[in-house]
């Protein structure tokens, strides 16, 4: 469970670190 929740959050941040640019340049 404690994975799972780890994996999540890296990938929660992951795509909000790249939706970040893409926003930005839209």
């Amino acid at each position: 469970a404690r994975y799972q929740r780890e994996l999540t959050q890296a990938i929660q941040r992951a795509r909000f670190l790249a939706l970040l640019p893409y926003c930005d340049n839209h």
